[in-house]
């Protein structure tokens, strides 16, 4: 099996499986798992190069295992998936979130676990709250943790059993986080399959982690008058990154299968860096960094 067939199939694979999710065939609360057993990639690729010297019965061969392979992990990812669905907790729920702001707190540390589901969030928190919003689950209810130390206060936010968790209808659980505009915020998000919108456009973001396995991820970043820097580590994924014009952005893209429209948006590139016009000349700067295996990365310039 030549390289280009191998990554053919692996392409029509993770888009069949992208697909079967959005049309609710296959549940995303499934895919973390999945994710979990990306070195059998490794595997098949090592099997076709040993294979590859008998022609055309080790390109058969490989295609066999392959499929194999792929039945195999999704019926161990689904067996996992209705085994956490039956452990013990209050089954399907709701929480409110309700964190008090206080005055004096000038910097968050915002750390947000997520699993499989839906996550949004934005800057409309009421003047009283540092966050509020509501926080969907499955079996056991999310933690909360909140302490503070001077002006910093740091809260973060889990959902139990980590990054993996079992869904409510075809996207899982949803959590509506709105954050206070007030302090300066350095905000990270591990994230197992999901869809994420985060509206950041009314915050100040000084930094941003984002480490997620198979999602669909739509960011959006204010003006703040300062420079920001933001890091998006992901499997098979897609990203959008929406930004003020007035932002000069710089971009350092390290994998070469992430499709992206960074020359069309007026990019200019030097090795692995894309650098947008005019950015030396702009007063606020966002560098972002992404490591990512297969997917897209997308900038939309906001007028």
């Amino acid at each position: 099996m030549s390289s280009r067939v191998f990554w053919g199939f692996l392409l029509v694979l993770v888009g069949g499986l992208f697909l079967l999710s959005n049309l609710g065939v296959l549940d995303w609360g499934v895919w973390d798992t999945i994710w979990r057993a990306w070195p059998i990639i490794l595997v098949l690729w090592g099997v076709s190069v040993l294979l590859r010297p008998t022609g055309r019965l080790g390109a058969v061969l490989t295609a066999v295992i392959a499929v194999l392979a792929v039945v195999g992990v999704l019926a161990f990812a689904y067996n996992a998936h209705l085994k956490a669905g039956e452990a013990g907790g209050s089954g399907i729920g709701e929480i409110a979130l309700a964190q008090p702001f206080d005055a004096g707190i000038k910097n968050v540390n915002l750390s947000l676990t997520f699993g499989a589901g839906e996550i949004r969030l934005d800057g409309k928190a009421a003047p009283s709250q540092l966050a509020s919003g509501t926080l969907g689950f499955i079996a056991k209810e999310p933690t909360v943790t909140y302490s503070v130390s001077g002006e910093t206060a740091d809260l973060r936010i889990d959902m139990a059993g980590g990054t993996w968790t079992g869904s409510v209808g075809p996207r899982g659980p949803v959590w509506n986080i709105s954050l206070n505009p007030a302090p300066t915020y350095s905000l990270d998000l591990e994230s197992g399959a999901c869809s994420a919108d985060l509206d950041l456009s009314a915050l100040r973001v000084t930094s941003f982690s984002l480490s997620t396995g198979a999602s669909d991820t739509r960011i959006t970043f204010g003006d703040p008058g300062q420079n920001a820097t933001a890091e998006l580590k992901y499997g098979a994924a897609s990203a959008t990154i929406r930004v003020p014009r007035s932002v000069g952005v710089k971009v350092n893209m390290s994998s070469a299968l992430v499709g992206s429209n960074l020359r069309v948006q007026g990019f200019a590139k030097s090795g692995q860096t894309w650098t947008s016009s005019g950015y030396d000349a702009k007063t606020s700067h966002l560098d972002i960094g992404v490591s990512a295996g297969v997917g897209s990365f997308n900038i939309e310039w906001i007028d």
